[in-house]
């Protein structure tokens, strides 16, 4: 049978014996069971007792199983229903244990004496107010009483580390165990423990946050004490305990039997006593239950809401307005059903509720939208915050949501280095991401006196797609290094040169084309000096070249005297320093390097038939011989970015839905990734891979049928063009086609028939077809080749056809299915992509082999009518410019005339007057190509210039400088073009962020121009006249050598017009996009400057004359038009040699000339467009190096074999043999001559292509 009476703890609850208890609310009431305190039946004894004991406990229910308090009393107190102070206020700390907190308590509590009333004694009965029970709602009274004191420490401490959680927990421990012997020693023989900690342990101990709870001794308040001096708290505490009530102390422990135990002693009546019911045990265990989930789920959501303050943008703006204002409500629902529970559990201990009602509160909390759950679902973004706090913490500047721009940062240039993450949350989740995230955390580390600065882009946050976590160098605002990971870890594997940043020109963006790879041996002579290394440079990790036509070495970063370079190998010999070659033997070095053998092969196809991620694949096939070791290389070799969709199983969803993956791969400014319909390539582009000694470059071209319209085709083949200008010789031209294709496409058939209108028809026999995609088509050219051989039968003037030497059959899809399982993605059938992948390895091998012995189509003929083109272009503008000053220079020289016939003059000013004035203009670079604003607020009109009265348009505003836009991006010195938008300065909405003006007030340009005024005299005034003559003949000879000089110049004047107009025509027939009169449109522009100079109060003279010019210009191109249509043939238009013959005799006018000359020349060295030939370090694979002997070498050693060979190899085509001969012995080069009749030609280089060369 249970005991009538209960024990329960005072909890700051004041009371006495006798004092009466409501057990339906757990509290005490203010009335008394005596009339007054029964000295006489009161029984009291000393109870000298003491505890001190460590605990853990964070939750309510582990609180309340401490401090032996029923689950009754314990939901009462969390309900409200019981007020508590003290050391109750312990048990309702919600303070939780989180993951980076440590945190212990000490419990101690001394018990000094117990009194209990003596139910039995006699005349208690009379000393009882049974009155009061009538009038209350007493269930218990109190009958016993412990004094003594009791004290709960409690300390919490956060981690400023994650790693420093453990030792701060031991450190506390450690504490906690000292301050509880200290309790327990009554004696005082307990010496403090010497504080010996490590100063680092006091560093990460400076957080510690301490509580003290009491049962509300006499004395000053205990304030929280640091954690160095805990167990100097065990005096403070018991001194405490002596001031109150001589010693005694106050009440910790009350025990109360109910009043129905008292008709048992017949002290009253039994009717007179209430009975209570407690619900099922369940109830009150699942409402702690959810008080403790829901203090949890608040704590760690008020510590998410106060991230996202801090760090807001890491979220959209919505979502953190939203997040912070849920701590308030959340608070309000919790207090709400806490109050709730409370009524309903009060009513039905007194027999008025039911267990369904506390059974629908606990059901309606748990699925509240602000329940625990439903606050950890809100929280999913809780790891991105903790990332931006970490990063933050270690001193990066987050950007995100709402952030300032990058590039605005950049331009603002307040650090000389700066290294920008660049991820997307999805992103970190890759093993490549966690490496990226630990070097920026290493950088950040290092980075303690913020002599960088560095930046974390969320890419989500900024709209930026990205295929991958990386970290871009940036260094005074140019990017340095893209991708800092693979840099490094491409160092780590190639022997390195590094050069001397104070003599590095990153201003020179072209490179030699015939360039030299430096392979010299190390410098330094601990290694090994018979081993001729190939070098890149350590810091954009490109190979280093030596120019050969001039003495600088060329990588990615610019070029650099070849004398600055110091050199490291990877000989483990040679130790960590960088080593210095001596200057005349390291040019005598690079004076023998020999030039790579060439393979320039031009890939043309329709837009999505595969052109880049052939290039891409083809750069795998050469570094791994299978798809298994490509599978396990660290990552592919992605030359262009590119981008694909695949279809997968949804493994969650049982019914088993495809879902749609996006593959992308690749960083680039100048490429798309091909998603959404988009042409990849936006323009021509070549990347170099060097295979052995021969070096291949594969010219990369927008696809024909460009997604952007007909238009944008003839622009991208005159882009194809303009990059083939800069090569000798093209070796292969490779048409890529899909094997599927029953009927060719306009857009196909648009593609042969420009190709070979554009290229001289010797470039047939250069031709070679490959077909992607060809598993399904059993690596045959499937569909696609009847209509295709159809089509090339048209061409009756060059033989072309279907061979097997001239076709090519390759699959993508193993390179794609590689792509896809470096993103995580298997898309089965290995073992078939398998082989796809050795056999496109094999295919690219042959056309290799085969492109070797062609001969190579000579580039010259094909760009000479796009020369001509090219020069006049480069005259429109100097042209238009010299116009306008020859018009000035008549009309000068014209007032000159009416001046000498009106003034009156002095002999010494009719000396002075005799001279012609011309007026001219030249062109400067203005250094780096920019984007400047023309609109009128951010220009200025300034006279005076240079000493004269000339006036001039300055652009104020230079919006983005240097800009990189490429010339196929923007038109220079256009306004309004529309490639501006793309410029860095611009914003989404085509303003500007730096002027707040539109793009179509802004111009790119790469040199400017400006006036000049020559004063000469005439060689023909004889020094009679000057002494002797008199001043009327004086004054009619300065006009006759002005009237001579305005003949000549209007002379000239309409030369430079004719030629405007005939090349023009020229332009218009030959033109490759629709052609545009560029005269008309740059006298536009000249004549808007010039009305902003008169809108200053300049003259009107030359506005009007260049209006004058226009109109003239125009009405002189109608009347050859007129003339042309009317089939008049008087009149022949230029071809391409009288181009060329009508621009020498613009270059010789006596006096304009060599003024236009000059100003093509500044003008065509500022333009030059930036070298785009990209060169990959790729190491060859074992597969390809152990048969890269091509058909020659076998040959060579099955005909040859007694013949001495240079090396390893006999080298490749011709050349290679060319070589082979020059080094053998005069004995082996006649045996060679006797033995090359015998030579097996055919199948070297085919039966086919010796009938094409007549052999």
């Amino acid at each position: 049978m249970a005991s009538p009476f209960f024990k329960r703890p005072a909890l700051g609850g004041m009371a006495t014996l006798g004092s009466l208890y409501d057990a339906r609310s757990d509290t005490f009431l203010p009335q008394a069971l005596f009339k007054e305190f029964p000295l006489s039946v009161v029984e009291e004894k000393p109870n000298n007792h003491l505890d001190a004991y460590i605990s853990k406990a964070v939750t309510f229910h582990q609180k309340l199983v401490e401090l032996g308090i029923s689950p009754e009393l314990g939901a009462s107190i969390l309900a409200g229903l019981v007020p508590v102070s003290d050391c109750g206020l312990y048990l309702i700390d919600q303070r939780r244990h989180l993951d980076h907190f440590a945190q212990s308590s000490l419990h101690y509590s001394i018990t000094t004496v117990e009194e209990h009333l003596n139910l039995a004694a006699s005349g208690i009965k009379e000393l009882l107010l049974t009155d009061v029970l009538t009038t209350t709602k007493a269930t218990h009274v109190v009958v016993g009483v412990s004094w003594g004191a009791q004290f709960i420490v409690t300390a919490y401490a956060e981690a400023p580390e994650p790693d420093h959680i453990s030792r701060l927990q031991h450190c506390l421990d450690d504490d906690f165990q000292s301050l509880k012997l200290a309790a327990l020693d009554t004696n005082g023989t307990v010496e403090p423990a010497p504080n010996r900690r490590q100063q680092e342990d006091r560093e990460i101990f400076k957080g510690c946050t301490l509580s003290v709870f009491n049962n509300a001794l006499d004395g000053e308040p205990i304030t929280p004490v640091s954690a160095e001096s805990l167990t100097s708290l065990v005096g403070k505490l018991r001194g405490r305990l002596s001031a109150t009530n001589n010693g005694r102390g106050n009440p910790v422990q009350y025990t109360l039997v109910p009043l129905s135990l008292l008709a048992f002693f017949n002290l009253v009546d039994v009717h007179t006593a209430s009975i209570i019911r407690q619900p099922n045990a369940k109830y009150l265990d699942f409402f702690i239950q959810s008080l403790d989930e829901w203090a949890d789920a608040q704590q760690h959501f008020n510590r998410f809401a106060a991230r996202c303050e801090r760090f807001s943008t890491a979220l959209p703006p919505d979502q953190v307005r939203f997040i912070m204002s849920q701590p308030r409500l959340v608070q309000s629902t919790e207090l709400s059903f806490k109050s709730c529970y409370g009524t309903a559990l009060q009513a039905f201990r007194d027999g008025k509720g039911t267990e369904e009602q506390l059974h629908t509160l606990l059901m309606n909390a748990r699925n509240h939208k602000l329940s625990p759950g439903s606050l950890r679902a809100m929280m999913n973004d809780s790891k991105r915050l903790e990332f931006a706090e970490n990063l933050c913490h270690l001193g990066a500047t987050y950007l995100g949501y709402g952030s300032p721009m990058l590039s605005t940062i950049l331009l603002c240039k307040s650090h000389e280095d700066t290294f920008v993450l660049n991820f997307s949350f999805s992103s970190l989740q890759t093993p490549e991401g966690h490496e990226t995230i630990d070097l920026f955390r290493e950088l950040l580390c290092g980075n303690k006196n913020k002599k960088s600065l560095m930046l974390a882009v969320d890419c989500d946050a900024v709209g930026q797609l990205l295929d991958k976590v990386y970290i871009c160098h940036y260094r005074n605002g140019r990017v340095v290094v893209e991708d800092l990971l693979e840099h490094r870890k491409v160092l780590m594997s190639n022997c390195t040169m590094q050069y001397d940043s104070d003599a590095l020109d990153r201003s020179i963006t072209t490179k030699p084309v015939r360039r030299r790879p430096v392979k010299v041996s190390c410098p330094n002579t601990a290694c090994d000096q018979s081993l001729r290394c190939q070098w890149i440079c350590a810091s954009c990790c490109s190979l280093v070249e030596y120019g050969h036509v001039d003495d600088w070495l060329y990588c990615d970063c610019g070029a650099t005297p070849f004398y600055r370079w110091t050199f490291k190998c990877q000989d483990q010999r040679h130790g960590t320093n960088w080593s210095p070659y001596d200057r005349s033997t390291l040019a005598q070095l690079l004076d023998e390097l020999k030039p790579f053998d060439e393979l320039n092969i031009l890939i043309l196809g329709e837009t999505g038939v595969g052109k880049s991620t052939w290039i891409n694949a083809f750069a795998n096939y050469l570094q791994f011989g299978a798809l298994q070791d490509a599978i396990e290389a660290e990552a592919l070799k992605c030359l262009i970015p590119f981008s694909f969709s695949t279809q997968l199983k949804d493994e969650s969803d049982a019914s088993g839905r495809f879902v749609q993956k996006d593959i992308r791969m690749g960083i680039s400014q100048d490429e798309h990734d091909g998603a959404r319909g988009q042409s990849a390539t936006q323009s021509t582009n070549v990347y170099t891979v060097d295979i052995d000694q021969t070096r291949v470059r594969l010219i990369d071209t927008p696809g024909i049928g460009d997604t952007r319209g007909l238009s944008q085709d003839k622009k991208n083949m005159a882009d194809i063009l303009a990059v083939l200008r800069k090569y000798k010789t093209l070796h292969g031209i490779l048409i890529l086609l899909k094997p599927n294709a029953s009927r060719l496409t306009v857009m196909f058939r648009f593609c042969i028939k420009e190709l070979l209108t554009q290229l001289h028809r010797n470039a047939a026999t250069n031709i070679v077809f490959g077909f992607t995609n060809t598993r399904g088509s059993n690596y045959k050219p499937g569909d696609t080749f009847k209509p295709l051989e159809t089509l090339l039968n048209n061409y009756k003037t060059v033989k072309l056809g279907l061979y097997e030497h001239n076709v090519y059959c390759f699959d993508s899809e193993s390179f794609r299915y590689l792509a896809a399982r470096k993103k995580g993605v298997d898309m089965g059938l290995f073992e078939d992509n398998a082989r796809s992948w050795d056999y496109s390895v094999a295919e690219c091998r042959r056309l290799l082999d085969y492109l070797k012995v062609l001969e190579p189509h000579n580039v010259r003929s094909t760009v000479n009518l796009n020369e001509t083109r090219d020069i006049i272009v480069k005259l429109t503008e100097p042209m238009a410019r010299i116009t306008q000053k020859i018009a000035s220079s008549i009309a000068a020289n014209h007032d000159a005339i009416m001046e000498l016939r009106t003034a009156e003059l002095s002999r010494d000013e009719l000396v002075k007057s005799l001279y012609v004035q011309r007026d001219t203009v030249e062109s400067y670079e203005v250094g780096q190509p920019r984007t400047v604003c023309t609109h009128r607020r951010c220009v200025e009109v300034r006279s005076g210039v240079q000493g004269t009265n000339e006036t001039t348009v300055v652009y104020k505003t230079m919006c983005h400088k240097p800009c990189y836009l490429k010339e196929i991006h923007v038109k220079r010195n256009t306004k309004g073009h529309e490639g501006l938008k793309k410029c860095a300065s611009m914003g989404p909405n085509g303003f500007c962020n730096v002027c707040n003006h539109n793009y179509m007030d802004h111009m790119h340009i790469y040199y400017d121009y400006r006036s000049r005024t020559y004063k000469f005299q005439d060689k023909t005034v004889a020094n009679d006249l000057l002494k002797r003559g008199t001043e009327l003949e004086l004054k009619q000879k300065a006009i006759d050598i002005k009237k001579k000089a305005i003949e000549e110049y209007k002379l000239e004047y309409a030369q430079v017009q004719e030629a405007t107009i005939q090349f023009g025509f020229f332009l218009k027939r030959h033109a490759i996009e629709p052609y545009n009169d560029a005269t008309v449109e740059y006298v536009d522009h000249l004549i808007n400057q010039e009305r902003l100079k008169v809108d200053s109060g300049g003259r009107k003279d030359a506005l009007e004359n260049l209006e004058k010019y226009r109109a003239e210009h125009l009405e002189k191109v109608e009347a050859l038009s007129k003339a042309i249509a009317s089939g008049d043939t008087d009149y022949q238009l230029l071809d391409d040699q009288g181009v060329r013959e009508q621009v020498d005799r613009l270059y010789s006018l006596p006096h304009f000339g060599e003024d236009l000359e000059r100003i093509v020349k500044i003008n065509e060295k500022a333009v030059e467009a930036s070298f785009r030939e990209k060169s990959y370090n790729i190491s060859l694979g074992s597969h390809w190096k152990s048969q890269s002997h091509n058909r020659f070498d076998v040959l060579c050693e099955e005909e040859f074999p007694n013949l001495p060979r240079n090396g390893n190899t006999w080298g490749s085509g011709r050349r290679a043999a060319g070589d082979a001969v020059e080094q053998v012995m005069e004995q082996a080069l006649e045996w060679m001559t006797d033995k090359v009749r015998t030579f097996n030609w055919p199948r070297l280089i085919g039966s086919a292509a010796l009938e094409r060369r007549g052999l």
